[in-house]
């Protein structure tokens, strides 16, 4: 937290001799949000939108910015203009498909998800943020099939493993989710999540 807040009046000084720069603007508005400092975090960045409005990537700070002062319609207006700017920018279409939920617009945030999906149908952290999508609106068989394939992409991903487990003992599938716990654990050994719920459902099993 020092080094942000030296770097931050550093940046005011160099505003002080440049208040036109976009770039130190955007910077400012980086440093006050790591600072939890989000309404002036939002000012920096608008400050530095109204001098660069092409820049996708301030969009995209603004709205997380704004997510984080609780007013998700804002931020999805901002998501939307980094991806009108830049249409392959990942990171603006997950935290569009979050603030569309936030707004309670549940069918835009799922279609954000699935076409998160569509798009990079081989990133598993893709169908993870779907999985967490079902599971959030208790859509539990769909989760666990968005979760397998995440852990089919990739073995080690001890999230995804622990959600397949937690659904199924949620369901009272206890064997099962044993099975599904140590199997994760094998790939991802030092994941505590996954041991804490293996010693759970032991006691079960074993009561």
């Amino acid at each position: 937290m020092k080094q942000i807040q030296q770097h931050l009046q550093q940046i005011e000084e160099e505003l002080e001799a440049d208040q036109k720069n976009p770039t130190l603007w955007m910077e400012y508005g980086i440093g006050h949000h790591l600072s939890g400092i989000y309404e002036k975090a939002i000012e920096s960045f608008r400050r530095s939108l109204e001098l660069n409005p092409s820049n996708a990537i301030c969009h995209f700070n603004l709205g997380n910015s704004y997510m984080e002062a609780n007013r998700p319609e804002k931020a999805i207006d901002h998501y939307l203009q980094a991806i009108e700017l830049k249409p392959d920018h990942i990171p603006s279409l997950t935290n569009l498909a979050d603030a569309w939920e936030q707004a309670g617009d549940l069918e835009k945030s799922l279609e954000t998800f699935q076409y998160l999906v569509q798009l990079s149908p081989d990133t598993p952290l893709s169908h993870f943020n779907l999985g967490n999508f079902y599971l959030r609106n208790n859509q539990h068989l769909e989760a666990s099939r968005s979760y397998e394939k995440t852990v089919e992409l990739d073995p080690s991903f001890g999230d995804a493993w622990h959600n397949i487990a937690w659904i199924l003992e949620n369901v009272g599938a206890i064997e099962e989710a044993l099975n599904y716990a140590k199997k994760g654990l094998r790939f991802v050994p030092d994941h505590s999540e996954l041991s804490e719920l293996i010693q759970r459902l032991e006691q079960v099993t074993n009561s």
